[in-house]
């Protein structure tokens, strides 16, 4: 097995992008991306097999009246069902939800997302670390949490709260994003479990 990241630099975890081929065991998916995601999201999520045994929640960053289409586009590529989320959705094992773009993703309960709109100071429309942390806060299964490509640092604070409780975390290596910003933050923090390149977390999908 390889060393776990909290020894390493972060130029020597750079360096390494293959973690240890362990499957996680899943009880939520949450993925998020921004720059580069549309195309990544498009690669990884038909991965997925048909009847996956848990519920995906996806945060990419996107303007209003853009997410529902790419919704579409994500549920006629791939074998698991993925819409954009309304207010009271369940959570339900082999469904994707998309946060709506210009609005905000939270799990209400364990199990029901609440949509709401965002308020003044929240500059990403939907944001990663609101996802992240409501999820960190209400959701008592076993989290793998997922940072793509993207410019900035949506994603740090809530991969901590989750790191807390507990998740694992994957992020895309510099090599394979278009930009690396958001899962750099994650790195950088020591936050990572494990650095994947696009092609390897695409296999680690499939096989999950």
């Amino acid at each position: 097995m390889s060393p776990s990241l909290n020894r390493q630099s972060t130029t020597e975890a750079a360096s390494k992008p293959k973690g240890a081929r362990k499957k996680p065991a899943v009880q939520l998916l949450i993925i998020a991306a921004s720059t580069g995601g549309p195309l990544a999201l498009q690669k990884l999520l038909p991965k997925l097999k048909a009847g996956v045994g848990f519920p995906i929640l996806v945060v990419q960053h996107m303007p209003k009246d853009f997410t529902r289409d790419f919704a579409e586009r994500l549920n006629r590529l791939s074998r698991i069902e993925v819409r954009e989320a309304e207010n009271g959705d369940r959570l339900k094992p082999g469904v994707a939800l998309l946060a709506p773009g210009g609005k905000q993703m939270e799990l209400d309960d364990s199990q029901t997302i609440r949509i709401r709109g965002t308020l003044h100071q929240e500059i990403y429309k939907p944001s990663a670390d609101i996802t992240f942390a409501s999820v960190a806060n209400r959701f008592r299964g076993r989290v793998l949490a997922v940072v793509m490509t993207g410019m900035g640092v949506d994603g740090r604070f809530g991969v901590k709260l989750l790191k807390s409780k507990g998740a694992q975390v994957w992020v895309q290596d510099a090599r394979s994003s278009v930009i690396y910003g958001m899962p750099k933050a994650i790195v950088e923090a020591g936050l990572a479990d494990e650095i994947l390149d696009l092609d390897d977390m695409s296999e680690r999908f499939r096989e999950m």
